[in-house]
């Protein structure tokens, strides 16, 4: 169960980012409970005089492309062990670290700073009419998980004028609401999953408590039923299915086998709209004041407290692997302390992590022991640069010159496939100005 974001005073969630051939962008965002999406156009940047934001941003854009294809060329030539040849949709938390050196090149930057350099950018516009529009102090009203996906976006072209960043709003338009649709998470589910004995709950009849904030993008997690009920809300994700079938059978055999580990239990599917066979999430039973196990590798803990999370964690994966399943994954992260400093384990969609498990071991016994020994590692030495170097890699943050940004998801949340070069989509907006405020929530 990941950290949870309880509304705090001045936050900025990273929903999506992508880009075009033609180097548009798009950087979809939920600030203080109001989403905006911010559009840049070569085309439009390139009419001010002054080209030197213009120049600034295809700096950027550039930088982030030749970081994944750089990238995407070295993971082909990555070995690969035989499941990992066999699925193509598997899913990964696969973290390509900086680059240790600061004096390199921004050229041989990867991909994942590349991309908050962009995301950075693109928010330097928007400070003014965040801070109008979305201040910490509103007083949100209470979103139901259908509308935190479905809510109302306004959107905003980057223009340069006066030598700045100046957002322009666009009059919204059903190209405009069909991207911002594919954003929310659906999948077909197969029979042997619509079988399971949990309800089908509708989107409608959840009220969204809390969102969960590491790592991107964003999405809620804490979430009520109308009898009180608290669960956490895992999305799926479309374009990776084998993750979430995975976790899915994974959790029912650990419940059939009745095994002495705490891990959350499946407790129910979120219908997407009526239908009982697509589903945008599931439920699964929540931990209270989940703490992820990487925020606790210090030596300000207790050690005697340390030193039991290290022998459950050990605990924990033997039990798995005595009963053949496989966690996938290992790493910190994947481990959850409750308000009771009990531990969880938690993510069993598979994969692996960079700095915790070789590639060539994903999604083996050998991964999990060699993840389990860093976790152990780390919490008997908090303080080895080991285990600075990897929190640090697996907790990037996006720099925003207005707010904290939380970059969400979690451990819980299944992200693209190691090595898969990303899609992405075509960004084409018109539009004439109208004032927020008159569509505001």
């Amino acid at each position: 169960m990941p950290h949870e974001n309880n509304k705090p005073d001045d936050t900025i969630h990273i929903l999506h980012l992508s880009y075009d051939n033609e180097d548009r962008s798009a950087l979809t965002i939920l600030a203080n409970e109001v989403r905006f999406q911010i559009i840049a156009d070569p085309k439009s940047l390139q009419k001010s005089s002054d080209k030197t934001l213009y120049y600034e941003y295809l700096d950027k854009v550039y930088g982030l492309r030749d970081a994944e294809q750089r990238e995407y060329e070295a993971a082909q030539q990555k070995p690969q062990n035989e499941r990992q040849k066999k699925s193509e949709d598997r899913d990964s938390a696969v973290d390509v670290t900086a680059d240790e050196d600061e004096d390199e090149e921004d050229e041989d930057q990867d991909s994942l700073s590349a991309a908050v350099d962009l995301k950075k950018w693109l928010l330097t516009g928007m400070t003014d009419v965040i801070a109008e529009y979305a201040p910490p102090d509103r007083t949100p009203e209470p979103s139901s998980l259908y509308d935190w996906y479905h809510g109302p976006t306004y959107f905003y072209d980057m223009a340069i004028k006066g030598g700045k960043l100046v957002p322009e709003l666009l009059e919204e338009n059903d190209e405009m609401l069909v991207r911002i649709e594919k954003l929310s998470p659906r999948l077909k589910m197969p029979q042997y999953i619509q079988k399971i004995d949990v309800p089908w709950i509708d989107a409608n009849d959840l009220t969204v408590e809390s969102e969960v904030d590491f790592p991107e993008p964003a999405h809620p997690g804490k979430v009520s039923a109308k009898n009180g009920d608290i669960f956490f809300f895992k999305p799926v994700v479309s374009e990776e299915p084998g993750p979430t079938k995975r976790e899915i059978s994974i959790l029912q055999k650990i419940e059939k086998l009745n095994l002495d580990i705490k891990v959350p239990r499946l407790v129910g599917f979120v219908a997407f709209e009526n239908s009982r066979t697509e589903a945008m999430g599931f439920l699964l039973t929540h931990i209270e004041d989940p703490t992820p196990l990487t925020k606790l590798l210090k030596s300000s803990v207790a050690e005697e407290k340390r030193a039991a999370w290290s022998k459950k964690s050990k605990e924990y994966v033997d039990t798995l692997h005595k009963h053949d399943i496989i966690w996938g994954d290992a790493k910190a992260d994947n481990f959850m302390v409750d308000k009771n400093d009990e531990l969880w384990i938690i993510d069993f969609g598979g994969s692996y992590t960079e700095g915790w498990v070789d590639p060539e071991l994903s999604d083996t016994l050998e991964g999990d022991e060699q993840g389990l020994e860093k976790v152990q590692q780390a919490l008997e030495h908090p303080d080895d640069d080991d285990t600075s170097h990897r929190i640090s890699s697996d907790r990037s943050a996006t720099p925003n010159p207005s707010a904290t940004v939380h970059e969400t998801a979690s451990g819980l949340f299944v992200t693209e496939a190691p090595g898969r070069k990303r899609s992405h989509e075509e960004v084409v907006v018109k539009g004439s100005e109208e004032s927020p405020s008159k569509r505001r929530r």
